[in-house]
């Protein structure tokens, strides 16, 4: 599906919150509003509405602001998945929401999981984020999360993981532990990914590796975190995060939960429809 030319876009800049400037492009919003599912007409009708609104300057958080409102107005499943990103992101403030969510979606690829486990390393004790295990293979995650954009994990931080690596694996017999991974909600830089690379630790982000990021595993696993739902407030979505629920289907799993954060029986049904047709479409 083509985007007809709108007068002045070629020069619109649009602001990253890396603080990079790139050029406004329709082709981008277009790949993510069709992630969601929507239909090539209201694809349409919301790309002429935000390239009406597109000015030179605009920051990429105001696009996606204006998008996801023209989809929020539309269907508020859908909008629930386009704000993938800002969803993950709002798991926090501690990290341990997105601990949890690795878990499932390494579940959901068919692993035994455990978080926040404790091993002894050949000189300190070790917590663990996430221990999974499939057949022989068994992956050690160390989870970095970030709740603020343009925030990319550094060289220090996998220099840091394989060290605590090194450590787990001179108390463990070689074969029991075959991968050690990090895993951010960001980016890393090209530093990190290089030395990640090299030392043979397995790195995740957004964005990278290249077909397989955690955005598209998240897409293909259909795994949905509580704070993409458009029909919770940001406090009702930190309450049930305090609860210890993460994930989408836990909402159908345990409804009642819903009651104890104060939601009254139409609330309460407004949300369950968003988390039905988003699990279910």
């Amino acid at each position: 599906m083509g985007s007809s030319p709108h007068p002045g876009n070629d020069s619109i800049r649009v602001k990253k919150a890396s603080g990079e400037i790139e050029a406004f492009s329709t082709e981008k919003l277009e790949r993510s509003l069709r992630m969601t599912g929507a239909s090539p007409q209201l694809v349409q009708r919301v790309i002429d509405r935000v390239r009406k609104k597109a000015s030179h300057g605009v920051t990429s958080r105001k696009l996606h602001q204006m998008a996801f409102q023209l989809l929020r107005k539309e269907a508020r499943h859908l909008a629930a998945r386009y704000s993938l990103k800002r969803a993950v992101m709002s798991l926090g403030p501690s990290g341990y929401p997105f601990e949890k969510f690795i878990g499932a979606l390494l579940e959901k690829q068919g692993y035994q999981t455990e978080v926040g486990v404790i091993l002894e390393g050949a000189c300190v004790t070790h917590e663990v984020d996430v221990v999974a295990k499939k057949g022989r293979l068994r992956r050690l995650v160390e989870c970095k999360y970030h709740n603020r954009e343009g925030i990319k994990c550094d060289v220090k931080v996998p220099l840091y993981v394989h060290a605590r690596s090194l450590d787990l694996q001179n108390n463990s017999p070689d074969e029991s532990i075959h991968e050690f991974w990090l895993v951010t909600n960001t980016k890393f830089t090209s530093d990190a990914v290089k030395y990640g690379t090299c030392v043979g630790l397995k790195l995740l982000s957004w964005d990278y590796p290249e077909g397989n990021s955690l955005k598209q595993q998240i897409e293909r696993e259909e795994i949905h975190p509580i704070t993409c739902l458009t029909s919770l407030k940001s406090r009702q979505k930190k309450q049930l995060l305090d609860m210890n629920l993460v994930l989408c289907h836990e909402i159908i799993e345990n409804p009642e939960r819903l009651k104890e954060i104060g939601l009254k029986e139409t609330q309460i049904n407004k949300v369950v429809k968003e988390v039905t047709q988003l699990v279910e479409y």
